[in-house]
């Protein structure tokens, strides 16, 4: 996933990517075995306010 953030900047409408709140909400979807168009679906999910 990359280098996550130390805190969240909230930013609207979408998280961003490097966002602590979106790695765990990744983490807890068990996103680790997915790629591609599943991957993908994942972390749109995870970016949603």
């Amino acid at each position: 996933m990359g280098k996550v953030k130390k805190k969240c900047c909230r930013s609207k409408p979408k998280r961003c990517k490097n966002c602590p709140v979106v790695a765990l909400r990744l983490r807890r979807l068990g996103a680790d075995e997915l790629t591609g168009m599943k991957l993908r679906k994942a972390l749109e999910r995870a970016r949603v306010y």
